[in-house]
């Protein structure tokens, strides 16, 4: 499994294309996050919510195009048989994929941290900032892009097409992000709360610093259930390709 992981990690920062989207990223975020009006200078407080709160629509996009290539290209290139042909389990290459995706996703936060040290930098007095806030943001997004991850590989998992798998990712994101909220606008579902089944919902919640246990209980099923159909897409061919 580990041979697995170590060779998903690798190959996104072999390739061009995974630098690329890297800078990207780093690009996107900075100039929301320092530049653009409501940027964090705008706000006066030593803290980096508009980091927090740009950061998941960048996931959602970010994350399904790193993951888009996971299984899809297996299937083109018809290598998916020979993978399942050597001594690892149909889970091992599930785990293995998905952990070196999310440690790609780890790495491309740690340059963020310089977000943390300007802000500690900026305050006053200098090294006065809100730590809650900061550990409870990095807690939720880390827990955010490992949802997204599952629902990018279960998308790239449908298709032998990378393009179409990352539409799939980003519709897959999408829905389970943004999707309760559309429906709780609907006179019909005003009266359930349907937010309690969203990934926007929960993140929100850590985010603010208070790490509750039915918020982290939600994305470990919800990464667990998403894990399940993944399984399932592997072992029995549910869905044709």
């Amino acid at each position: 499994m580990w041979a697995i992981v170590q060779k998903e990690y690798q190959s996104f920062f072999s390739s061009f294309i995974g630098l690329g989207l890297m800078l990207t990223f780093y690009l996107l975020t900075g100039l929301y996050t320092w530049v653009f009006e409501g940027n964090v200078l705008d706000f006066g407080f030593a803290e980096l919510s508009v980091f927090f709160e740009l950061a998941p629509w960048f996931f959602l996009f970010f994350i399904p195009a790193l993951s888009m290539r996971l299984f899809s290209e297996e299937y083109a290139l018809k290598t998916f048989d020979l993978l399942r042909s050597l001594p690892v389990s149909d889970w091992d290459i599930l785990l293995g994929k998905i952990l070196g995706t999310f440690a790609v996703v780890l790495t491309s936060l740690l340059p963020t941290l310089f977000f943390v040290y300007a802000l500690s930098s900026l305050g006053s007095p200098e090294g006065n900032y809100d730590s809650t806030l900061i550990v409870g943001g990095y807690i939720s997004i880390i827990l955010l892009g490992l949802a997204f991850i599952c629902l990018s590989a279960l998308a790239s998992s449908l298709t032998n097409k990378q393009a179409l798998a990352f539409v799939l990712g980003v519709a897959f994101n999408f829905l389970f992000w943004q999707g309760p909220q559309e429906l709780a606008l609907i006179p019909l579902f005003a009266q359930v709360d349907i937010d309690l089944y969203s990934l926007n919902f929960h993140y929100r919640n850590i985010s603010k610093g208070v790490l509750g246990m039915s918020d982290l209980a939600f994305f470990i099923g919800f990464d667990l259930v998403v894990l399940g159909l993944l399984l399932l897409r592997l072992k029995r061919n549910l869905f044709k390709v």
